[in-house]
């Protein structure tokens, strides 16, 4: 009897977590800028040389922002890193994107995190990454991540659209 009564209260207790969960969505643009005088993200390697491209690392610092341009209001800052994960860059110039979104903006999420990774497959319009875990308003938060590429210059600078839905207990 005692341990019906200990998963009865187990049961109670997980759908009462469950109910209490909130889905939060933001929408923010990060600029990934590799050329230029205001660069955000730096090669550090190279990669293979029997594959070349392979490996090669990028280390970022990008700013996050409400619209497009890198002038709008800033939402907060990206920083990790993107790998090229694939051996096909031709046909399949996939990248492992991992980063942490620290936020400004909207003020009740400033200085909460959210950590972002994920296969970012470039060519595709739209991709999918996981949200793995955050800080503050959004600790213990799972979800995933839109991208959709809103513009590139042939040099590589890219903004790139994240739409972000996750739950929080």
């Amino acid at each position: 009897m005692a341990n019906a009564v200990v998963i009865y209260w187990m049961a109670l207790l997980c759908i009462g977590i469950a109910v209490r969960s909130e889905e939060i969505n933001i929408m923010f643009h990060m600029h990934d800028v590799v050329v230029g005088s205001n660069r955000t993200a730096v090669p550090v390697g190279l990669g293979s040389i029997l594959s070349p491209g392979f490996g090669a690392m990028v280390v970022i610092d990008d700013i996050l922002t409400q619209q497009p341009s890198p002038d709008s209001l800033l939402v907060g800052r990206a920083q990790g890193m993107y790998v090229s994960d694939s051996l096909s860059l031709v046909t399949r110039p996939d990248l492992l994107l991992v980063f942490t979104a620290i936020f400004e903006w909207p003020a009740e999420y400033r200085g909460s995190t959210l950590s972002i990774q994920g296969a970012d497959r470039i060519f595709m319009d739209k991709r999918e990454v996981s949200v793995v875990g955050g800080t503050g308003k959004f600790r213990f938060a799972r979800g995933f991540a839109t991208i959709h590429t809103v513009s590139t210059s042939l040099i590589a600078n890219a903004v790139l659209l994240f739409n972000v839905t996750v739950r929080v207990p």
